[in-house]
Order: C-alpha cells, then structure tokens, then sequence
C-alpha cells in the first residue's frame, strides 16, 4: 500500500515539475514576445526616418536588461573613416580592465567576421552606469557577441558579459540573436522604403533645369543635380565640392555666409540678382529640417533668370519705341487739326491748297497709326493660335502685278524700277487679302532700304517639291550674317546708324506668321552689307 502510495507521489511530483517546467517556458517565450514588440515599437518610435546605426544599437541594447542579467552592455560601430565608436552601459560595478576585454573580445569578433584585421585609426568612447572601481578584482568570465546586420551589411556588434562563470548559454544567446534579428529585419525593411523614396526624390531633383544643392550642417556638399554645373559654367567630369560652387561664385556673392545665416535664422534667404558671365541667377537659400524638425542643413536654388531679364528688357524697348512711332503721327494730326481750325476760324478766305495739304497731312499720320495698330493685332492674333485664314483659289500672278503698281509711284520717287518675271497666270489656293499684305510688307521694305537701282518680284514654280515660291530681290544696303538669324524676330530691326530706319519691325513677323499659317515657309538671303538682299516665301501647291 505504502509503495502505491508512494509511486503516486512520485507520478504526482513530475506531473508538476512537468507542468511548472512548461509554465515556464511559455512565460519566457511570452517575455520574448514582449521584448521583441518593445523593441520594433522603439525602433519605429525613436528612428524614424533617420538611419543612423549607432542609434539602431542603441535602441536594441537599451532594452536587454528585460531579457537577462549582465554586468555590461556594450556595443561598437565600425565608422567609414577608419574610426570607432564603443559605448557600454555598466549594470554593476566592474573595472577599466574589464572594459578593455570586452573592447578587445569585439574587435576580434570583427576580424573573425569580415576576415580581416580591424585597427581603428581613433576609439569614440562612452561609458554610463554604475561608477568603474579598479580595486574589484573581476574578469570577463562569460560572454557573447551579437552581430548587427541591416541590408546585408554588418553595421556594428552588441555584447554582453558578466564576471560569473557560465551565465549565459546556446539557448540565451539564440534567443537575443533572433530578436536582434528581427528587429534589424525591421530596420531592413524600413530602409528600403527610405531609400526607395530618396530615389524618387532624386529623380525630382535630377530633372529639374534650376540648379539645386543642399549642405549639411558642417557645409559639406550632400546633393547636387547635373543643371547646377550647365547653370554656374563649371567644366569638370569630377564629383562637385561645395569648393567649385564657392569659386564658382566668387566676388559675386558669399555663399557659404549666406547658407550660416538661413541656418541660424531658420527663414529663407534670397538673393534676387546674381550676374554671373553671361547669365542672370536668382538664389533662394532655406533651412532643410528632419522629421522631428531639427535642422539638418540647408538648400540652395540657382534659378536662371537670363531669359527673364531679356523679355524685361525687350518690353521696355518696345513701350519706348511704342511711345516713339506713336508720338510722330499724333503729333502731326493735332498740329494739321490746330491750323487746319486757325485758317477756318480766321476772318480772311482759307486757302484751298492748304486745307488740302492739312487734311493730307492728317490722313497720312492717321493711316500710319491704323497700320501699325493692325501690327500690333496681328502679331497678337498669331501668338494666340487665332489667326483664321481665308482660303480660296486666286491667281498669285495678277496680285504681284497689282502689288507691284501700287509701290510703283513709291518707287519713281526714289528712281528705282520694279520688274516682275512671271508666268502671265497660276492659280493657288491662299488667303488673298493675308498674301497681298505680305507682298506688301516686302516689297515695302526693298523700296526702304533701296537708295538706287531695282527691284525684282519673280515666281518660280517646283512641281517636284510642290511648291511655289516668290522672290523680291532688290539692290540696296544688304543685311549682316547676325541680322539674317533676327530678321523675322519681334520687334528687331538692322542694326547700325545707316540702317536704323523707319519702322517697327512688326512687318517681318506678321509676314512669317502668315506664311506660316498657309503651311509655307519664309526667308532673307544677303551675301552681305551693300550687296542686296532677297526676300522670299513659298506656298504649297493644290494640284
């Protein structure tokens, strides 16, 4: 009875040693579970977006006091420059030679893992904890090394060690290893989101055509896009320094005073002229902050304003010749109006011839006026897409003609004769009254700049290129290479006293919009200053 008894105690006693044993296990794995969220939830809580490796150990590290016990806690980051940073935190009081042999176990572990030897140029150190007391006499007796891989990379190891024997083994350090991995898997991920947004960033910043940089805190040039070195003149096939953006610049305007003060004030800079060689640049200068809102640096936007400055420019000289050509005729219509009413409000007869000549005088200015006012529509017509056209079948050859006589008093003044070579009839299909007027402007401008001999108007047909073309070709002042490339530009005239003549300029580009829209093209030839010039435009055929 009693061994029954017995046997049943003892059956009872591994029944709960078994259940203890399994409580146990399940509170430790339940400890893991705790640990591991703790720490993924401190990652995500503390990084952010900032992948900085000694804080990513850091994080693990802080929090291996749940798991187990231990004397110190240490981990070390192998830096690009060569350099070392070691921090340990001190559980219970050990001695600086204690410290030494966890330094000099992790560093083996380094040469064991990259298979190289490993002698940083320069240790960062830093110790927390409980005060470190030489008089102990305590050694590393139990330990171990927990690599740190993020991306595949070894970024840095942790280590704990203990002056007991035997404290720690397989299984502890299997279970630190696989939180530690998870955690760095985390860390993994999130940077691959990070660097995937950095791509996109970059390819933002890589297409613009403003030049962009940013600096770090140290100015030390981080991020450049290709515009910045077209923007600055820089020629070289090398990385760009914030050296070759400071020379580039220099005498114009202190960049580097300028980032430090957007720095320090926390406010956007800008500098609104900067000439540099051949270009006009506008700089805006702004602090650059991390998530958390600390600075971290600052951009820099070199936006070309080249382009800017010479519309400016060319608005002002078009309202100052606007003003000019429109001073002219309203000057002689009130001055023909002011004696035109004088000679019929005076007591004697009015002379006819003089009336006659006044209200001339007037229509003349008015006329003058009205053209260029139709100019002025014309060109904004074409540039707005609302040019409309006209289109029916004409005879080009009897509106030459009929051009061609109506210059021809204009002409005889200045003892110059028109000729026209054509066949005696070819019929288009054009906007008669649009043709007529650029007709009218070339042949204008030949009489213009023609001081003496003639002016040719010829058609020539090509069945080939179905095209027919119309040449004026006249004997005058001729036009310089650089003119020919502007002729057809607003507002350009030739250039030099001796061809500064009349007008606005508007007559060539309303001529080429016009060609334009009938689908044709246009140009100037000269073989240079006093040698002549011709005019020229081609239709297409309908045939």
């Amino acid at each position: 009875m009693l061994a029954i008894v017995v046997s049943a105690y003892i059956y009872a006693s591994m029944r709960e040693r078994k259940f203890l044993r399994s409580e146990a296990n399940q509170s430790l794995e339940l400890q893991q579970k705790v640990y591991q969220a703790q720490v993924l939830k401190e990652i995500n809580d503390r990084i952010g977006y900032s992948l900085d490796t000694g804080k990513i150990v850091d994080i693990i590290t802080s929090s291996l006091g749940n798991l187990l016990e231990y004397d110190t806690v240490s981990y070390m980051v192998l830096e690009p420059d060569g350099k070392a940073l070691f921090k340990c935190h001190v559980e219970k009081t050990v001695t600086h030679d204690f410290i030494e042999q966890v330094k000099h176990k992790m560093l083996m572990s380094y040469e064991a893992i990259l298979n190289q030897a490993v002698a940083p140029k320069a240790v960062d150190e830093s110790i927390t904890g409980n005060i470190l007391d030489d008089s102990l006499r305590v050694e590393v007796q139990s330990f171990f090394n927990l690599p740190v891989v993020i991306s595949e990379k070894l970024v840095g190891l942790i280590n704990v060690a203990s002056s007991e024997k035997g404290r720690y083994g397989a299984e502890q350090a299997s279970i630190l290893y696989t939180i530690t991995n998870q955690a760095a898997t985390a860390v993994s991920k999130l940077q691959s989101l990070l660097e995937s947004e950095k791509g996109k960033l970059a390819a933002v910043i890589y297409s613009l055509a403003d030049g962009v940089i940013t600096v770090d805190l140290t100015n030390q040039l981080t991020v450049y896009n290709p515009a910045l070195k077209g923007i600055l003149g820089i020629v070289t096939e090398k990385p760009l320094t914030m050296f070759d953006i400071v020379d580039s610049l220099a005498g114009k305007v202190d960049i580097r005073t300028k980032i430090e003060q957007a720095i320090a004030e926390d406010k956007p800079i800008a500098i609104p002229e900067v000439l540099l060689k051949d270009k006009a640049l506008e700089l805006t200068i702004a602090s650059v902050k991390n998530s958390e809102g600390e600075i971290i640096g600052a951009s820099v936007v070199f936006h070309d304003i080249t382009t800017e400055k010479a519309l400016e420019k060319l608005r002002q000289e078009f309202t100052a010749m606007m003003v000019h050509e429109l001073r002219a005729p309203l000057t002689a219509v009130r001055w023909s109006s002011e004696s035109l009413l004088k000679n019929l409000s005076a007591a004697s007869g009015v002379e006819p011839a003089k009336v006659k000549d006044t209200v001339l005088t007037i229509e003349t200015a008015s006329n003058n006026m009205l053209e260029l006012v139709n100019d002025l529509l014309d060109v904004a017509k074409i540039e707005a897409g609302k040019f409309e056209l006209n289109m029916q079948e004409y005879d080009i050859v009897e509106l030459i003609n009929e051009q061609a006589k109506a210059f021809k008093p204009q002409a005889e003044i200045k003892h110059l004769a028109i000729n026209v070579t054509a066949p005696e009839k070819y019929s288009l299909k054009f906007d008669r009254v649009r043709i007529g007027q650029v007709l009218s402007n070339l042949i204008s401008n030949s009489i213009k700049y023609t001081d003496s001999g003639q002016i040719e108007i010829n058609l020539s047909v090509n069945a080939e290129e179905k095209t027919a073309t119309v040449y004026i070709k006249d004997s005058g002042i001729g036009v310089s290479r650089e003119d020919l490339g502007q002729l057809f530009s607003k507002f350009k005239q030739l250039r030099g006293s001796e061809h500064a003549r009349k007008g606005t300029g508007l007559g060539l580009v309303v001529s080429k919009g016009i060609i334009d829209a009938h689908g044709g093209k246009i140009w100037a030839e000269s073989a240079g200053e006093n040698l002549g010039s011709t005019f020229a435009f081609s239709l297409p055929l309908n045939k």
